[in-house]
């Protein structure tokens, strides 16, 4: 840029060789604060005050540099006609007025305008500066977690890093964090409810009560604010939160408010959205088993009943249970099963007939006592998790049966019992005849 501004004043010399060194003329030039990129009609003030002698058709004359061009012909030069420091008809003082237009493709900096100042006599050079500011624009580059996916009723950081991409410099920058944006939505609706005479009977402390915050923060204060930030730096807003136990997976969202000041005295409110994802772990554990009748006889059906809860913090997906043991195999399907929840699997065996020997049995059944055989039994869990993996784990219970009483022995032992009797009255009977005959 400064190469070109030499350039433009060698061209100008060459063009004007009545140039002088010393300049008469003093310029005070009145414009913006600043302009941007593509402003139209921008308005340049320059008051000329000549500090002595005499000259005749004094014309000023803006040299623009290529961002800078004449809002329409002939806006870049003005009359001011005879100037004068004796003559009293002649005015000291003139004031000429210019409209510029910015180019959009013009960028930050400081640009100087120079002023040819000619008349009759010669010409004079002056300058003075424009600032250009660029676009205000930042943009969250990224956002990070310590711990990634985060698991329900953990604690982590979340790093969010915003640069700024525009071309002017940010006075500051504020970073507010609103974790749990559908949250607030539904207490301020609520609330707005209750104002308005929608809702007539819920209370703050219900429609608080009703609305669960997902995460929480360990610090209080969810606003960082950061001070000067240059074109292209980038700044890191921290945050120190915990996610509750009953925080569903899933992908969560947050609202980023960022409000910053540019270097213009400009203060913009923007509102953006990040996302992270929660996951849980589903863990099944074997509350306990029971078997209807606990002790069922053999040649009988028992109801096993196998109670599974899930202490994890996410649903299992396709529970299964499977029982394998010399009764056969069996499988019970569950399905799926949600945190903290209860959920049992049912079986229906038959139990085997027992075999016994003759002796054997008929001793056992005149003794009243009964044979309890034990049946080690497999349970093996299967499930699902959110990512499609299967799990599981297995264990070993016993089943005991026993043998059933045979009251049939006892309705033969009764029948012997009274065919002897029968016989040793009757005999006793004819020897009693006997004995009369005789």
């Amino acid at each position: 840029m400064k190469k070109g501004i030499i350039v433009i004043v060698v061209m100008l010399i060459s063009l004007f060789p009545s140039v002088s060194a010393e300049s008469p003329f003093k310029i005070i030039a009145t414009v913006p604060p600043f302009v941007r990129p593509g402003d139209e009609n921008v308005t340049i003030q320059v008051t000329v005050t000549l500090e002595s002698g005499e000259y005749e058709d004094v014309e000023l004359e803006l040299i623009l540099h290529r961002f800078f061009s004449p809002s329409q012909e002939g806006s870049d030069t003005f009359k001011l006609g005879d100037m004068s420091t004796t003559d009293i008809m002649k005015p000291p003082l003139g004031v000429a007025i210019f409209q510029v237009d910015v180019s959009p493709d013009a960028t930050y900096g400081d640009y100087s305008i120079q002023v040819y100042i000619k008349t009759k006599s010669g010409g004079f050079m002056d300058s003075f500066t424009v600032h250009v500011v660029g676009q205000t624009l930042v943009e969250i580059t990224s956002v990070s977690t310590s711990q990634d996916p985060i698991e329900p009723g953990t604690d982590f950081q979340l790093d969010i890093q915003v640069k700024n991409i525009g071309s002017n410099a940010l006075k500051w920058i504020k970073v507010a964090l609103n974790p749990n944006p559908q949250a607030s939505a539904d207490v301020s609706g609520q609330l707005t409810g209750q104002m308005t005479g929608q809702l007539t009977q819920l209370s703050t402390q219900t429609a608080t009560q009703q609305t669960s915050s997902a995460i929480i923060p360990i610090s209080s204060d969810l606003e960082r604010i950061f001070k000067d930030i240059s074109p292209r730096e980038s700044i890191t807003a921290s945050y120190l939160l915990s996610v509750e136990v009953s925080a569903e997976s899933r992908n969560h969202a947050m609202a980023v408010t960022l409000v910053y000041q540019d270097e213009t005295g400009m203060v913009i409110t923007e509102s953006r959205t990040i996302g992270i994802k929660i996951k849980g772990t589903p863990d099944l554990e074997l509350q306990g088993i029971e078997a209807d009748p606990a002790v069922p006889y053999h040649g009988e059906e028992v109801i096993l009943s196998v109670t599974l809860e899930n202490n994890g913090t996410a649903e299992a997906k396709s529970v299964k249970v499977v029982t394998a043991s010399s009764l056969g195999n069996y499988t019970s399907f569950i399905g799926t099963m949600k945190r903290n929840e209860n959920n049992a699997a049912v079986f229906k065996i038959l139990m085997p007939e027992a075999e016994q020997k003759f002796p054997e049995n008929l001793i056992n059944n005149l003794l009243n006592r009964t044979e309890t055989h034990t049946y080690s039994v497999m349970i093996q869990v299967f499930y699902y998790d959110a990512d499609g993996n299967q799990k599981g784990f297995a264990e070993t219970w016993d089943l005991a049966a026993r043998t059933k009483q045979d009251k049939t022995i006892f309705y033969v032992l009764g029948g012997l019992v009274a065919v002897i009797i029968i016989v040793i009255w009757r005999l006793q009977s004819r020897r009693h005849l006997k004995a009369l005959e005789e």
